[in-house]
């Protein structure tokens, strides 16, 4: 719900109030929900100290709604480079302070717990100190406001767990198919995939959220930006799995071990997955921004059945291999489809322009890392046994 701040770019103060008031007690009720579900959890797991865990978790939520809405207010007004040293100094803060905890006290797991709301209540506190006081929520309520801010956030809340559950869904195939060992090596390979997208998607919805946010009533501009935006982040994305591709071997013996080197032969058939997921930042920040978070959602049920229709053809191939390459396969389909479903309804722009942002760089990608492979140019870890 916080970016429903930045969609709204004129907004009053009883309407940011609301908003804030209405984020902070969804938060505090999902704080509630965790204390009520602890016990039996635990209960479920035969573990009792996982239920104080989880209760020691939901302190986060006490200052989590609070913290969104700030957030949301430095991307609008686009202070990046202040959050972000707001949340270099904080982490590295908490983390110190976790540190201290794990070797002068006996808690544990639970030091991590609280390094975590260390981190959450001193980045809220930095936020309040260095952001304009006009920020600050009054004790006012707004009506309207109260319905479209929730309406804008359950179609986020819901595209969000459709996305996760869709992300996960080849990982429960290849462990029902084809059993724990190769879910093993087939997870290991996807996460590092993944990766890199944890740190890049962020980056890319706050720079474009604002940005588009401004640009919502003006369909030409915000069309530009958008085939602008797609090509660059296309390019940089290419770059950096071919990077990730060629080296490849290397990561996988650091990261993992030589015993996990079946994990590499794996990496080249995701690469296009990783290379063309970053797009879904981008057009989830354009809905955003537009408030058409009900056309997102939507769009994330069509690209969960185009995943589940892939994915079925693992039972006639149950090969971890195809597995592998059904995510890059999923991913191209998802690209394509998602212009009729998805951003022509929200900004109109036509297929062919689309397209020749990110089909032309996938061709040339595609094709390095074909080469790359079938020639093995791969940077291969016996060239540096002397350190690894």
């Amino acid at each position: 719900m916080s970016s429903y701040i930045v969609h709204r770019q004129n907004i009053t103060r009883k309407e940011q109030s609301t908003i804030y008031w209405v984020n902070v007690l969804l938060s505090m009720l999902t704080g509630l929900l965790l204390v009520a579900i602890a016990w039996p959890i635990s209960w479920f797991y035969h573990l009792p100290q996982l239920g104080g865990l989880i209760m020691l978790t939901s302190l986060n939520f006490l200052v989590l709604g609070s913290l969104s809405q700030y957030q949301a207010h430095f991307i609008k007004a686009k202070r990046m480079i202040l959050l972000a040293k707001i949340e270099m100094v904080t982490k590295f803060l908490a983390f110190a302070f976790t540190v201290i905890l794990l070797y002068y006290s006996p808690l544990g797991v639970s030091a991590v717990i609280l390094g975590l709301f260390a981190n959450a209540a001193l980045r809220i506190g930095c936020m309040i100190w260095f952001g304009d006081k006009s920020w600050r929520p009054t004790f006012e309520f707004d009506q309207g406001t109260f319905y479209s801010s929730l309406k804008y956030g359950i179609y986020q809340l819901g595209s969000q767990t459709i996305n996760q559950l869709r992300t996960q869904a080849d990982s429960l195939i290849v462990g029902k198919v084809m059993g724990a060992e190769l879910l093993g090596v087939y997870s290991l390979a996807k996460e590092l995939i993944l990766q890199p997208l944890k740190l890049v998607t962020p980056v890319i919805n706050r720079l474009a959220l604002p940005r588009f946010a401004e640009k919502q009533h003006d369909p030409v501009r915000l069309q530009q930006l958008f085939l602008k935006g797609t090509f660059v982040i296309m390019l940089f994305s290419a770059i950096m799995y071919l990077a990730i591709g060629i080296l490849s071997p290397v990561i996988v013996r650091v990261l993992y071990g030589p015993a996990h080197e079946a994990v590499g032969q794996l990496i080249p058939l995701m690469l296009l997955f990783g290379m063309l997921r970053p797009m879904g930042g981008l057009t989830g920040a354009i809905s955003q921004a537009n408030g058409r978070t009900n056309v997102e959602f939507y769009w994330n049920v069509v690209a969960s059945i185009i995943v589940v229709l892939v994915l079925a053809s693992v039972w006639i191939w149950p090969q971890v291999e195809y597995v592998a390459l059904t995510l890059s396969i999923s991913q191209v389909l998802i690209s394509v489809f998602a212009h009729p479903f998805f951003i022509k309804p929200v900004i109109g722009i036509r297929f062919l322009p689309y397209a020749r942002q990110w089909i032309s760089v996938s061709a040339v990608f595609v094709g390095i890392i074909a080469l790359v492979s079938h020639y093995n140019l791969f940077i291969m870890p016996e060239w540096f046994s002397r350190w690894l």
